[in-house]
């Protein structure tokens, strides 16, 4: 049984969450739908810290389609890695 990082309640449920995401170059925010996250009674849904990481990492290495406002967490992460050695014309 998991736990509440917060108030440590013990029976705490999977879920999932939309939110917004300022990309990592801050021109612009991205909503990000199906997020799993986590539902504490007393504390409401919240995303781990792990999640957090994991999406702030997508963001930052992985090619978004142009011109898409919300994208689910499961396109984010199957998303094609950037190349970050390309030279920009």
């Amino acid at each position: 049984m998991m736990e509440c990082m917060w108030c440590e309640r013990k029976d705490i449920e999977e879920t999932t969450k939309d939110c917004y995401w300022i990309l990592p170059d801050g021109t612009d925010a991205v909503e990000i739908l199906q997020i799993p996250a986590l539902l504490c009674k007393d504390c409401g849904s919240y995303l781990t810290d792990e999640m957090n990481h994991e999406i702030d990492m997508a963001l930052y290495a992985r090619e978004l389609p142009q011109g898409k406002r919300e994208i689910t967490h499961q396109e984010l992460m199957s998303a094609p890695y950037r190349n970050i050695f390309e030279l920009k014309k």
